[in-house]
């Protein structure tokens, strides 16, 4: 009839956890903060390297690209001959 289920889920009310409140002074909740934000803005300078760096690696390859742009173009204007005995065809008899 009792299961472990009623026991973990309609267990007596003093075992319940209550909120917890912490009472601290101004000074060092101005330092908690100060410590909060120094983290936080050294956290978004590695960012902005990782970033930076990823931008300049898209650049370098965007330039390597140009390089090879005219080249291309010219691969595409000149025509490419097909082999004669590519185009056969089939037929079949009903």
């Amino acid at each position: 009839m009792y299961s472990l289920f009623d026991e973990f889920f309609f267990s007596p009310s003093f075992y319940k956890t209550r909120p917890r409140v912490y009472v601290i002074s101004d000074s060092d909740f101005k330092a908690a903060q100060d410590h909060k934000n120094a983290e936080r803005v050294s956290h978004l300078e590695n960012v902005r390297a990782d970033l930076l760096d990823s931008v300049n690696k898209v650049e370098a390859q965007i330039e390597a690209l140009q390089t090879a742009l005219p080249q291309a173009k010219q691969a595409i204007k000149a025509p490419i001959a097909e082999p004669a005995a590519a185009k056969e065809t089939c037929s079949f008899s009903a």
